[in-house]
């Protein structure tokens, strides 16, 4: 099974999400007008990878993450199948929301903090924080479907605990692993492009969970922007990690490094998911 976007799928997701946006959600979401620093990458089917003289290894690493996920798709799929099969209560529903809801909380700030190793290459530096800025707000926008949708509060959202008092850098990331590390001092670049790649899986995770949402709950089109918003936006961001791959991807130990570290960043992602929903069907 490939998890990779075809063009039908994009052109499809692009002109019903921005639909959808411009009529529910009072944010500017899209990306529209700011600087983007590799031309064109923003646009449909976009083919500015194959030139690049990693491309290879790129293509070989999205079949291998493809094999990844499949082994925990579950898991990797926030638990989109489990919503899709209607096994959330209401109040695990909430319980599980605030437990990713501060992932997304510290997203920007896990994105950012690459800038610091990448001042002097300034594409990847203006990747980092067009990338961030574009995460901005997001959590807010979970946060109104957790207020509109499921009845909470905006205090009691921002202030709620997660499961098992894991910190969201610990829960999806985990600490920086030796390959991490290593990649960080020698090869930034690709320590940050693991964050925008492992986003590939979202478009298809989220677009599975909003029509759970509207077919098993009964929520409506207008307190589901935070999930449509992600079948969509995340097509992009997956494409800022394959290009400095495919760019600056080209030494065979930093190679070894990325494929290692991916590895352990999904495993990290899937046990996250994987604790939070046995820890929410033992209650």
């Amino acid at each position: 099974m490939s998890y990779s976007i075809t063009e039908e799928d994009e052109k499809i997701a692009r002109e019903q999400t921005q639909k959808k946006l411009r009529a529910v959600v009072s944010r500017e979401l899209l990306p529209n007008g700011s600087y983007a620093p590799v031309p064109g990458i923003f646009d449909i089917a976009w083919k500015g990878l194959s030139e690049l003289p990693a491309y290879d290894f790129l293509k070989s690493l999205r079949e291998l993450d493809n094999d990844i996920i499949k082994s925990r798709e579950q898991w990797a799929l926030r638990c989109a199948p489990m919503l899709e099969r209607g096994e959330f209560t209401f109040e695990q529903m909430k319980a599980f929301e605030i437990h990713a809801f501060k992932f997304t909380d510290l997203y920007p700030i896990t994105i950012a903090r690459n800038v610091f190793d990448n001042l002097k290459n300034r594409e990847v530096r203006d990747l980092i924080l067009r990338h961030s800025a574009e995460e901005m707000g997001h959590s807010e926008l979970q946060a109104d479907f957790m207020v509109d949708g499921l009845g909470m509060n905006r205090l009691e959202v921002w202030d709620a605990v997660q499961l098992g008092n894991s910190s969201g850098r610990a829960g999806f990331f985990g600490g920086d692993s030796s390959e991490v590390t290593e990649l960080r001092k020698d090869f930034p670049e690709l320590s940050y492009a693991i964050v925008p790649f492992i986003e590939r899986v979202v478009p298809r995770s989220m677009r599975m969970i909003g029509n759970a949402l509207r077919k098993q709950y009964g929520f409506k089109d207008s307190m589901l922007g935070f999930f449509d918003l992600h079948s969509y936006i995340d097509i992009y961001h997956e494409r800022f990690g394959a290009y400095i791959l495919s760019k600056y991807a080209t030494d065979k130990r930093a190679q070894e490094l990325f494929i290692t570290a991916l590895e352990e960043r999904r495993k990290n992602e899937a046990e996250s998911h994987m604790n939070a929903y046995y820890e929410l069907k033992a209650k």
